[in-house]
């Protein structure tokens, strides 16, 4: 207080102007200080809060490594169930004429085959697609990882591969189309655009419903791929030599054969031949790619 007294005395005319400078600092920190703690502490909207309704948390906090993204929401209708379900729409990618590529697919992994599989294809350098169902023990899940991180296709077959459940309706369809899809995400970080349908676009089961889920999978973006080699390993009676004959000799009609094969653990003759397979459509002039959303379409004629 001397002290104040003593320059008020000397210069008072001052006094008033940095009394009013030091109430105002007082009654800015008061504001400000709150404020600034506040920004401090806001938390920041998690991820899961972002990415909306699906569920990523298998490919984010178990394989951090992977960047998942999810599908955008701009041509969901008013209540879709599945307003992530979409995928960019493309279209097939030009093809050099007489240009002999061969696509092997299997259907119906993963399977206790599945890896001794992925070593042959390994071993040749060769990449597959595989078309999956909804298995979920910790090996399969592996095979589903693998399948990934081995450079290969990975796309939708169906999760139930029940016919009579999964053709009843369209939204029958979806609801087992999301499943399996999200059960791909979460394992393999893999946000697949294709898929194949179970016994193919066109069978006894889906006549009344093709049309109608192929154009709603069409509008989500989605591509869907059929065969025009059948190995026939899934013929009951069939023999190793004659799953040969059949992927070698039919895959020489077709200058981009897609040969259907199948991943089940019954499956033990068509890993048996793989290695020779491979080997005659390499001599015949064949390379090997995956398939892609806008590879050449195969597809069955709808009725």
């Amino acid at each position: 207080m001397r002290r104040a007294k003593h320059f008020k005395k000397r210069s008072g005319e001052r006094a008033i102007p940095i009394l009013a400078t030091l109430l105002l600092f007082t009654l800015f920190s008061s504001t400000c200080f709150p404020l600034s703690q506040a920004l401090r502490t806001e938390e920041v909207p998690s991820l899961p809060a972002i990415a909306g309704q699906i569920e990523i948390k298998g490919a984010l906090s178990a394989r951090p490594e992977w960047t998942v993204e999810t599908a955008s929401e701009e041509n969901a209708l008013p209540n879709d169930p599945y307003p992530l379900l979409y995928t960019a729409s493309v279209s097939p990618q030009d093809v050099k004429p007489k240009e002999k590529v061969a696509y092997l697919t299997f259907d119906d992994g993963p399977s206790n085959l599945t890896l001794p599989l992925l070593d042959v294809l390994d071993r040749y350098g060769v990449k597959a697609t595989f078309f999956l169902v909804g298995k979920t023990g910790e090996e399969d899940r592996k095979a589903m990882r693998e399948i990934v991180q081995r450079g290969h296709a990975i796309g939708v077959h169906s999760y139930s591969h029940d016919y009579q459940k999964i053709y009843a309706s369209v939204d029958a369809f979806l609801s087992d189309f999301a499943r399996i899809h999200q059960l791909i995400l979460e394992e393999t970080g893999v946000d697949t655009p294709i898929y194949r349908f179970a016994g193919g676009s066109v069978n006894a089961y889906n006549r009344d419903t093709a049309k109608a889920i192929i154009t709603e999978m069409n509008r989500r973006g989605y591509a869907y791929f059929d065969w025009n080699v059948d190995s026939g390993d899934a013929t009951v009676g069939i023999t190793a030599q004659q799953i040969y004959q059949h992927a070698v000799n039919d895959s020489k009609n077709f200058d981009r054969p897609v040969i259907l094969f199948h991943n089940t653990g019954a499956k033990e003759m068509t890993l048996e031949q793989m290695p020779a397979i491979i080997e005659a459509l390499q001599q015949a002039g064949y390379r090997f790619e995956t398939l892609k959303a806008d590879s050449p379409p195969v597809r069955f004629r709808l009725p």
